[in-house]
């Protein structure tokens, strides 16, 4: 374990454990006077659909991304640094890949994802990030 954490990734979406998750970061982000970076992967198989759930267009993938952004960082605290960075692709491959290129120290994600369809049909983001994770990782329920 670090004695210190100065870059910390929070991954979002718009389920509570990742409101949870936030709320952590930011109290682990203060302890250790470290910078926050917020990260929502816009899920491009929504692009196509599935079976089970109609395709959505890209304007509102993008519309509801900024609607999560602004949802969580509305209210932040002014004494914790934090950026905020939009993908479109696979979540939990881009999630460890943003901790890989950017040298994060630790992941703060909330348990599950978001939809339980979701945790069945494209597997657990939370439990990929735990094991493919380049840095700690803290789960928050």
């Amino acid at each position: 374990m670090k004695d210190v954490y100065k870059k910390i990734l929070v991954p979002v979406d718009d389920s509570n454990q990742a409101v949870n998750a936030l709320h952590e970061a930011i109290a682990v982000a203060k302890r250790n006077e470290a910078e926050l970076f917020i990260l929502n992967v816009k899920d491009e198989t929504r692009l196509r659909g599935t079976s089970i759930a109609l395709a959505m267009s890209l304007e509102e993938i993008e519309e509801e991304s900024k609607q999560i952004i602004n949802n969580l960082t509305k209210d932040f605290p002014k004494d914790v640094a934090f950026q905020t960075v939009t993908y479109i692709g696979n979540p939990k491959k881009d999630i460890v890949k943003f901790a890989e290129d950017n040298a994060m120290d630790l992941i703060v994600i909330g348990a599950n994802s978001k939809k339980l369809v979701d945790r069945i049909l494209i597997g657990s983001t939370t439990s990929y990030v735990v094991e493919k994770s380049p840095c700690n990782v803290m789960v928050v329920k």
